[in-house]
């Protein structure tokens, strides 16, 4: 995990005096000052779930005959999956439709042609890059190949942003009150925000490119990074 640089930190100090809000200055006494802030703190997470996915294409006069080999070449694909436990598999858009193939202005040429896909995902990238190697042989074709950040990872990263940003807001609310003067500030209300977001997935072409060079040449794929965010907005009274 890799922490950014500059800014590291972005925040922005609101200070509003009792004529700012009407409600504001019936809730606070005399010589008090209510300040409203936020704090955003973000951090670089290298990426650790690798998703694939796959699709198999066929084309056929008949369409019983389409659909026998779709179903056959997923149900292949499936059982080559089922003895990696470290990737999760499902199955994709199932398509069937008729075309015409013959040259424009000449006869009607009507052929069935079909496609369903597969997604493998998984956080073992060897194994899963290994898998999809295999499934290439049989006939596959890739869709697409990217790393993303995990939903829990990014919630374990979350968690250890958020005590850091409330004590940089509280610290931020008492150097302003330092600057109005005020010696002590209490935490009113306090807010957090997290969000994610996501670098571009890496990709290495020559993954695919093998494929014309080897039935079973497994992909390459290399992890990028996630950014991952939280603010924190606080009002805090000065007195």
């Amino acid at each position: 995990m890799k922490l950014l640089t500059a800014p590291l930190f972005v925040f922005c100090i609101g200070l509003q005096a009792l004529t700012a809000n009407a409600q504001d200055i019936n809730l606070l006494p005399e010589g008090q000052t209510l300040i409203t802030l936020s704090v955003t703190e973000r951090v670089s997470v290298q990426q650790d779930t690798l998703i694939a996915t796959l699709r198999i294409e066929r084309q056929n006069r008949n369409a019983q005959t389409l659909q026998r080999e779709i179903n056959a070449a997923m149900e292949a694909a499936l059982a080559e999956s089922e003895g990696v436990d470290a990737v999760k598999v499902s199955t994709g858009y199932y398509s069937v439709y008729q075309t015409n193939t013959a040259p424009q202005g000449g006869r009607p040429d009507q052929v069935w042609q079909g496609s369903q896909s597969i997604t493998l995902e998984g956080k073992d990238a060897q194994s899963l890059l290994e898998l999809v190697g295999e499934i290439q042989g049989m006939g596959f074709v890739m869709n697409n190949l990217n790393y993303t950040l995990s939903t829990e990872r990014a919630d374990e990263v979350r968690d250890g942003l958020m005590e850091s940003a409330i004590a940089r807001a509280r610290a931020n609310a008492e150097r302003a009150a330092q600057a109005m003067g005020k010696t002590e500030v209490d935490i009113a209300t306090l807010d957090i925000d997290a969000a994610m977001g996501y670098s571009q997935p890496v990709m290495m072409a020559r993954g695919m490119a093998m494929d014309a060079m080897a039935e079973k040449a497994s992909p390459v794929a290399e992890a990028g990074e996630s950014e991952v965010s939280l603010t924190v907005r606080v009002q805090a009274v000065a007195k």
